[in-house]
C-alpha cells in the first residue's frame, strides 16, 4: 500500500524476501559487493535449543545479549560452511569437537595476570605457608595445584609466579606441578606458547619480568623455569574426570558461567579432587552455591576461602 492505495499486483517472491530481510535485520538477497548472503537465520526455538545443548554438554550458561549471541552463531555457521542452525545442532549432538569449536566462538574468556588480588593475597600469605609447613613436617616436598578453566594461561602463570616467590625462593628442592585445564583447545594452544604482550604484564614488577620472562620485540615469553612448572590439558568441567588429588584448586570466573545445577555438581567434583586439608580458591566475591558440599569456609575481606576438612576435623565439626 502506498499513499492509502492498494497495488493491484502482489510483489514477487524476491521482493517479499528482501522486505523480510529488512524487517528482521538479516541481509538476504545480494550484498553491495554482489555476493549472496547465506540463509543462516537463528530462530528463537533454535537459540533455546542451543543454550540447553551447551549447558548439558559443557555446563556453560550463555548469558550474552541475544543479538550478540545470534551474531556470533551466524559467524560460526559461515566459518564452518553450515547451511542452518539445524545442521549445527545435529553436529553438536554427535561431536564433542564441534561443541568445543563453538565455545571458542561464544566464550569471552576474560582473564589477566593476578586478576583477583584478594585470592592471590590469601594464596601467598595463608595457603602456601600452611601447606609448606604441614607437608614439610609430613615428609613431603611436592605441591599439586589445579587451575580449572585457565583460559589463555594468565592464571596458571600467576600461580607459578606466586609459588616461585613464596616456596622455592631460597632454592628449596620442592617439586611443583601446576595442571591447567580449559575446554577450548585454541585457548590452551595460546597458553602453551606463553607469549604475552607487554601491556598484559603491566601488573608484574620489573624483577618478576626480568627473572621469569624474556623480552621478544614487544612481547614477553615465559622462561623455562616458569613454563616447566605447568602442564596444559583439555578438560570439560561439566563431566567427571579423575586427575589425581590436589593440594589447592583455583576455579575463578567459572561458576558464574554455569547453571545452578551444574555449579553444585562442579563444587562436589572439586571437593573430591582435593586432598584432605586442601584449599579451593574462587574469584574475588564468588561463593559456592550450596552449603551441602562439605567445605569449611573463612571470610577474608572480599574473598571466601574454602578448605576440605581433615577426616577427624570433619567428624568433630571443627573449623581450621
Amino acid at each position: 500500500m502506498r499513499n492509502g492505495t492498494f497495488r493491484a499486483r502482489q510483489p514477487d517472491i524476491s521482493t517479499r524476501i528482501r522486505h523480510f530481510g529488512m524487517n528482521t535485520g538479516f541481509n538476504l538477497g545480494r550484498s553491495q559487493r554482489g555476493q549472496k548472503a547465506p540463509f543462516n537465520f537463528v530462530l528463537d526455538h533454535e537459540l533455546s535449543e542451543l543454550r540447553l545443548l551447551l549447558e548439558r554438554q559443557a555446563g556453560v550458561l550463555l548469558n550474552s545479549p541475544q543479538d550478540v549471541l545470534i551474531a556470533k552463531i551466524q559467524e560460526y555457521l559461515e566459518a564452518r560452511r553450515l547451511n542452518s542452525v539445524a545442521d549445527l545442532i545435529g553436529r553438536l549432538q554427535t561431536s564433542d569437537t564441534e561443541c568445543e569449536r563453538l565455545l571458542e566462538q561464544l566464550l569471552e574468556g576474560e582473564t589477566g595476570f593476578f586478576r583477583h588480588p584478594a585470592a592471590f593475597a590469601a594464596f601467598e600469605k595463608e595457603v602456601l605457608p600452611e601447606l609448606h609447613v604441614r607437608k614439610g613436617s609430613e615428609g613431603g616436598q611436592s605441591l599439586r595445584i589445579l587451575s580449572a578453566g585457565c583460559s589463555t594461561g594468565e592464571e596458571a602463570y600467576s600461580i607459578g609466579l606466586s609459588v616461585c616467590c613464596n616456596v622455592n625462593e631460597n632454592g628449596a628442592a620442592w617439586t611443583i606441578h601446576i595442571l591447567a585445564s580449559d575446554i577450548r583447545q585454541g585457548a590452551l594452544t595460546f597458553a602453551e606458547r606463553g607469549l604475552y604482550k607487554q601491556r598484559e604484564l603491566e601488573n608484574l614488577s620489573p624483577s618478576l619480568l626480568r627473572d621469569y620472562f624474556a623480552k621478544v620485540d614487544q612481547h614477553f615469553l615465559a622462561k623455562p623455569r616458569l613454563r616447566n612448572l605447568i602442564t596444559f590439558t583439555q578438560m570439560n568441567l561439566a563431566r567427571p574426570a579423575y586427575l589425581g588429588r590436589f593440594d589447592c584448586i583455583f576455579c575463578m570466573d567459572v561458576l558464574p558461567c554455569f547453571s545452578t545445577a551444574q555449579r553444585i555438581a562442579l563444587a562436589q567434583r572439586l571437593h573430591l579432587y582435593l586432598e584432605p586439608g586442601g584449599y579451593l580458591l574462587l574469584g574475588d566475591g564468588e561463593k559456592l552455591p550450596t552449603a551441602d558440599v562439605p567445605f569449611q569456609s573463612e571470610s577474608h575481606k572480599n574473598l571466601t576461602l574454602y578448605r576440605k576438612p581433615f577426616a577427624a576435623a570433619a567428624k568433630a565439626g571443627k573449623l581450621f
